[in-house]
């Protein structure tokens, strides 16, 4: 599991759009979609993070197909070329993929990924790393978000492949 998880802060640009940086995690969108958008896996991913935000009174996410496919095309990448990073062989950050992407409007944008191999439930045991790992629980559980994509791939080897993208519109 990597452990690495956080948000971007940069200076506002002259279109007033701020983008908030603690370690190396990142999200965007841009029209988000109601979970009913979300299908397979993904689904229960998804339908858990709502639950733990729930539970906490926070406002639920929102789907965003736009940047789903950022998630996928980025967790197909590790899968392909077996890394587990927030940063791509070619130096892309999740902000730079987003931004490659087309997708812009966002204030806040925050990654999150994993990697499991274990029997069992693997969903439920990627959330709870992700509860153990103070920074990718901060992405989770942040109250500013309203929208993520998330993909899950399974590899060659047989692990889970996990990122789910988190961005406040």
């Amino acid at each position: 599991m990597d452990r690495q998880a956080g948000l971007l802060n940069l200076p506002p640009t002259p279109r007033g759009v701020a983008l908030f940086l603690l370690s190396l995690g990142f999200v965007v969108s841009l029209a988000a979609e109601p979970l009913s958008s979300v299908v397979g896996p993904e689904a229960k991913l998804f339908a858990r993070v709502n639950e733990l935000r729930r539970a906490r009174h926070l406002e639920l996410l929102r789907a965003d197909p736009a940047l789903a496919k950022v998630a996928l095309e980025h967790a197909n990448d590790m899968a392909r070329k077996a890394y587990l990073s927030h940063d791509n062989p070619a130096g892309q950050n999740p902000l730079d993929r987003v931004r490659a992407a087309g997708i812009d409007g966002f204030r806040l944008l925050a990654e999150n990924i994993a990697s499991s191999d274990v029997s069992g439930d693997r969903i439920s045991a990627i959330i709870e790393e992700w509860l153990r790992s103070p920074l990718h629980r901060e992405n989770l559980l942040n109250p500013a978000f309203n929208t993520s994509g998330v993909a899950l791939v399974e590899t060659a080897d047989g692990r889970t492949l996990v990122v789910q993208l988190y961005a406040t519109f």
